[in-house]
């Protein structure tokens, strides 16, 4: 560079330190003293430019030698600078036990290689690893940092200067195209010891891939165990978020150089505090307590990364002002800043033309080398990046910077997601996946782009290696990436080779079918899972041992998509095959395949759930169920999600077997579980709470508790219709289903207005669904089909209840000729009803013969499973009383009513709130019989003792 660019150089860095010298004037105060004295501190900086632009020229040789220092250089830097980890303001505390760990597993000779730390973001993974390194350091240990595509070649370039012990350090390890090379040579190194630590938010699918690899990366992840180290997201279990808050506060006060607040309210939040947001409110306090002294601080964990936000844009403003950049005709606003910033961080640049080609993506943005180098300078890049702009950190802020921006500009998201070359892509892939697994916010934001997002996956022509980071970036599952989930597993497998090895393409068919599934598409979803099954047969029969765990899970998902498609007697015998599989595994190495086995017992349950045997289910359920609360008593952030899962198929299986207040301990459980988990990530877990209020809602109805039964149904069929707006092909049979429940219950409590509504949108939508899958939606239409028949009922309509019913008993008869284990019971139901509909017509020869028919159905499936099916005997028996009775032959009606008497009396004292009511129509039946048939002090008692339950 000439002098003349030396010299530019230098007066943009000098009036930049003067703006950030104004800015920190205003801030502490904003009378012109103050910010005279900001300026003039600025002034002081800026005549040590020469240095500064010095420091800049160097940075592209720095850029190409391992880094030996964990400090970035910083020219300037909002507020929110003070929170990278790299600069340990806040002292390192609350992870001493981890940190402990993890220097024994370095100084352990015998110690695996690998180690991987997970953890959503904000929980201070990265902080630890730098701990972790100054106290190698101190032992002796080189410590250094792997920066994105290095992974190939850092462990040859250290080894070029040192052959002592080395620890590497891979951040987001889930993105990285190399990792493969660094583990291959990281297996085969021969000096005195190498120890690799990855961190990322999650063992997922791409930790699996790994594990299944070649022998020796195989080897090293086995190591390091099937999930690694979570890192839980309280910091401190002692002290509570207020206090260490409150305890932050003075530390940031003396990097501000200023007084701390006298006091800090903090407001809570319903879950514990990260350590990102900690740290963040104790840095809110004190800016606001610097820009209003003397007046009361309050801040609110649950917002405060928005507001550190505001406090950042405000230094955007200063620095852009200081420049220039604001003034004029053709000045920058507000908005713009914020949009080019957040497109700055979205796709970076490579160059300076990157930069400012940048520039022209942002509407009414121009092209201008000036506003390209103010960019460069207020985010600089890590020097071991390749990348010429560097990025807002902490991470999570730019995240809600990039999802506000592009959420709230249709624009800005189009220009900033289209036309993308192979980096552009896979760099705002990965954001905006890492978005999706942490914040409400950029969830709703994310539901507007994922469009988008599937399209910039099905367009980029990018090299295998790019879709896999991809791939391994995108959560599973995952409601608003679901669609971007399946179109990259689709490119990987069209891109991948065609000698690949068998092994590497079943593993991605099983993805892809997983992928498929959440997308709602089981039929393609089937076809990719059972060729995955088919070559993990051929690869165990060449290698017997080494593929079992990867059949036993592929078996497991062939069951799911089996029931997906309407084929429960196909599903059961592979997910048998799975459960053997997986439990002779876990008899050898309980650690590792125990969660594997808890899967395929919970999956097992269903299947035979879905087959009318829950009896069977039980025991499966039951287990899958204990061995998850073992492993979520260690685990809770791993495994209590799977807890959920499993109590609320238990609940299912309970309420089947009419074990209603079993049920209702296990619905609720999982709910309450399911709640606390949404409420950290929802897109993750919503879908899960939405089916767990589903069933907790059916069981309340058993309980006989209609007020209980409508709220959790309404909040079911509100989360469902919010997915379902996302992935329609994925929920619209959860809304169907829930919407006919909710009818029955708007029924229940007398709203037989809102019931019909809510009944026919339910028919409507499975009528739609069927004639697309009728194997699998045709027994959901007969359902809805029956539910709607009773709100029609309620209405008075009766030629309408009729026509319904006897639609929902011929699909019924159908299917239980199929299978009868599982719809003679819903058949049984039917008939029952389909008899009173029919007397109300007058065609009571029709109406004796239906009910006749429902108790001899009845009668043997209560023979089979008395608790499950005698309420339903006692109904059909009480029905074909009234139907003798209506004909004139009271001595057949007392029997049956006599009948169905005694057994609601037996349920009603251990359910009285459910089966009360019952009881009391059932003895008023048998008192009118009685009288009919002149035995008038019986049908006195009778009447005498349902008037005492009554009271």
């Amino acid at each position: 560079m000439g002098g003349w660019g030396r010299a530019w150089w230098a007066g943009v860095v000098g009036v930049g330190c003067a703006g950030i010298g104004a800015w920190l004037g205003q801030r502490l105060g904003g009378s012109a003293a103050t910010i005279g004295l900001g300026a003039a501190t600025g002034a002081i900086s800026g005549a040590f430019a020469p240095m500064a632009t010095a420091a800049i020229l160097v940075r592209g040789k720095a850029r190409e030698q391992i880094a030996h220092s964990t400090v970035l250089p910083r020219f300037s830097g909002g507020p929110a600078r003070l929170l990278d980890p790299d600069r340990g303001i806040v002292e390192f505390a609350g992870r001493i036990a981890e940190l402990g760990d993890l220097v024994a597993w370095c100084e352990d000779d015998a110690a695996g290689r690998l180690r991987l730390i997970t953890g959503p973001g904000g929980v201070g993974k990265t902080r630890l690893a730098l701990q972790l390194a100054r106290w190698l350091r101190e032992l002796g240990w080189r410590c250094e940092w792997v920066g994105d595509r290095q992974e190939g070649r850092v462990l040859a370039d250290v080894r070029a200067i040192s052959s002592g012990r080395v620890l590497l350090l891979v951040d987001y390890a889930e993105t990285r195209i190399g990792l493969a090379d660094l583990l291959r040579a990281t297996a085969v190194d021969d000096g005195a010891a190498i120890r690799v630590l990855l961190l990322a938010r999650s063992a997922g699918q791409w930790w699996q891939q790994l594990g299944a690899g070649e022998g020796a990366i195989r080897d090293l992840v086995s190591a390091a165990g099937p999930e690694g180290v979570l890192l839980g997201e309280v910091l401190d279990e002692q002290l509570t978020d207020e206090d260490q808050v409150r305890a932050a506060v003075p530390v940031f006060a003396a990097a501000l150089e200023t007084d701390p607040p006298d006091y800090v309210v903090v407001m809570p939040q319903a879950r514990r505090a990260r350590a990102l947001e900690l740290h963040a409110a104790a840095l809110v306090a004190v800016l606001e307590w610097i820009a209003a002294p003397g007046v009361q601080v309050r801040v609110e964990l649950a917002g405060v990364l928005g507001e550190l936000l505001r406090h950042e844009e405000r230094f955007w403003l200063g620095s852009a002002r200081a420049l220039g950049l604001l003034d004029g005709p053709v000045g920058m606003t507000p908005e713009l800043l914020r949009q080019v910033i957040a497109a700055a961080c979205l796709m970076g640049a490579m160059d300076q033309a990157g930069a400012i080609a940048l520039l022209s993506r942002v509407p009414h943005g121009r092209q201008s080398v000036k506003v390209a180098m103010w960019l460069r300078e207020l985010y600089p890049p890590d020097p071991a990046s390749r990348e010429w702009l560097g990025v807002m950190q902490p991470d999570r802020l730019a995240e809600r910077l990039v999802i506000g921006e592009l959420g709230a500009s249709a624009a800005l998201a189009q220009a900033c997601l289209t036309d993308l070359d192979e980096r552009q892509a896979r760099r705002a892939i990965l954001l905006l996946a890492r978005a999706a697994t942490e914040n409400d916010v950029a969830e709703r934001m994310l539901e507007r782009l994922l469009p988008l997002a599937a399209r910039v996956v099905e367009e980029i022509h990018a090299p295998l290696e790019t879709l896999v980071s991809i791939a391994n970036a995108i959560p599973y599952p995952s409601v608003v990436l679901a669609a971007a989930h399946a179109a990259v597993t689709g490119r990987i497998l069209q891109a991948r080779p065609a000698d690949d090895h068998p092994a590497e393409r079943a593993r991605w068919l099983t993805i892809r079918g997983q992928s498929l599934a959440q997308l709602g598409l089981p039929g393609e979803a089937f076809t990719a899972t059972q060729q995955a099954v088919g070559l993990y047969r051929e690869l165990i029969a060449a290698h017997p041992g080494r593929y079992r765990p990867d059949l036993a899970r592929s078996l497991s998902d062939l069951g799911a998509r089996f029931s997906d498609l309407g084929r429960p007697d196909d599903a059961l015998p592979v997910a048998q095959e799975a459960a053997r599989i997986s439990r002779e595994l876990a008899a050898v190495n309980p650690e590792r395949y125990r969660p594997d086995l808890a899967t395929a017992l919970s999956n097992l349950g269903i299947r035979f759930t879905q087959l009318g045997r829950p009896a069977q289910a039980l025991p499966a359920e039951q287990e899958a169920a204990a061995i998850r609360r073992e492993l979520a008593a260690t685990k809770p952030d791993r495994f209590r999600p799977d807890l959920a899962t499993s109590l609320s198929n238990l609940g299912v299986t309970f309420s089947d077997l009419g074990r209603p207040a079993e049920a209702l301990a296990a619905e609720q459980e999982a709910a309450d579980i399911g709640r606390e988990l949404a409420l950290v990530n929802p897109d993750r877990f919503r879908p899960d709470l939405a089916t767990a209020l589903a069933n907790l809602a059916v069981t309340f109805s058993d309980l006989g508790r209609p007020a209980e039964t409508l709220q959790v149904t309404e909040e079911a069929v509100g989360i469902y219709r919010e997915l379902a707006t996302v992935n329609p092909d994925r929920y619209r049979p959860d809304v169907a289903r829930s919407l006919s429940n909710l009818g029955v219950t708007f029924s229940d409590v007398g709203r037989p207005a809102e019931a019909l509504a809510a009944a026919q949108e339910a028919v409507d939508i499975r009528r739609e669904l069927a004639l697309v899958n009728p194997d699998r939606f045709r027994p959901d239409l007969a359902t809805a089909l029956a539910n709607l028949a009773v709100t029609f009922s309620g209405l008075g309509r009766p030629a309408e209840t009729l026509q319904v019913t006897e639609e929902a008993v011929g699909i019924y008869r159908e299917l239980a000729t199929v299978n009868p284990d599982r719809y003679r019971p819903d058949l049984a139901g039917l008939l029952s009803n389909l008899g009173v509909w029919l007397s109300q017509q007058g065609r009571s020869d029709e109406a004796l013969l239906t009910a006749q028919e429902a108790v001899s159905i009845c009668q043997e499936l209560a023979l089979m499973n008395s608790d499950r099916f005698r309420p339903d005997l006692a109904t059909a028996l009480s029905n074909l009383g009234v139907r003798y009775s209506r004909l004139g032959r009271p001595a057949e009606a007392l029997a049956a009513e006599e009948e169905a008497v005694s057994i609601y009396r037996e349920i009603a004292a251990v359910n009285p709130d459910r089966y009360r009511t019952e009881l009391i129509t059932s003895l008023s039946n048998i008192a009118i019989t009685l009288t009919e048939l002149g035995r008038p002090s019986e049908a006195a008692q009778a009447r005498n003792e349902a008037d005492r339950i009554k009271s």
